[in-house]
């Protein structure tokens, strides 16, 4: 915890004092940037549900689930703000000494996992390609790590990452262990390339 405090970042909810000098937000003012930023994100999503919908002629409740659930987590793990010193937050980073700023544990680590595996399952619904799905989330997720170095109240963690992509992982699973039991259900005729 000292290294918390001392590298000026957030720690149960306080802004240390190198931090705030620095001009660092208080914890009020990112629930209220975050919430902004899942609307605006909300938003945008709405705006590319026809479009991905004439795309994928996925069902609208998938498409929308979609881009409503990716809205919502990026709201959440994107930076507020951009504080100098991130040259040596990403060195922390990337040397995987970052800090822990929302306390970690076992519900934080479920918490990444479950919250991206509704990621993952309307993300196969929409898609219907759970590769790309996966591979996506594994991208994107990982650019958001990296990008939360730019705010000393965010904390990039790999394993953070690696927990998303889980997450991801176990929603596009999920979709193919229905589709697949659903299909099996159905016969062998309908199952494309089995003999009749």
């Amino acid at each position: 915890m000292s290294t918390a405090l001392s590298s000026g970042v957030m720690s149960a909810g306080v802004v240390s004092p190198d931090v705030a000098s620095a001009g660092a937000m208080s914890t009020a003012q990112h629930a209220a940037v975050a919430a902004v930023l899942v609307l605006v994100l909300g938003a945008v999503g709405s705006a590319l549900r026809r479009p991905l919908l004439r795309r994928t002629g996925s069902s609208p409740s998938a498409v929308l689930g979609l881009l409503l659930t990716a809205a919502v987590l990026m709201g959440i793990t994107l930076p507020d703000q951009v504080v100098p010193g991130v040259g040596a937050r990403l060195a922390a980073c990337l040397d995987g000494a970052s800090v822990r700023t929302l306390g970690g544990g076992w519900a934080h680590h479920a918490a990444n996992v479950v919250l991206w595996s509704v990621l993952g399952v309307f993300g196969t619904l929409a898609v219907r390609r759970p590769g790309r799905v996966v591979t996506a989330v594994c991208v994107v997720w990982a650019a958001v790590e990296l990008a939360q170095t730019l705010d000393p109240v965010r904390s990039c963690q790999y394993v953070d990452w690696l927990e998303n992509t889980l997450g991801a992982v176990l929603g596009a699973l999920a979709v193919w262990a229905v589709g697949r039991r659903r299909t099996l259900a159905e016969g062998p005729e309908s199952i494309p390339g089995e003999a009749r």
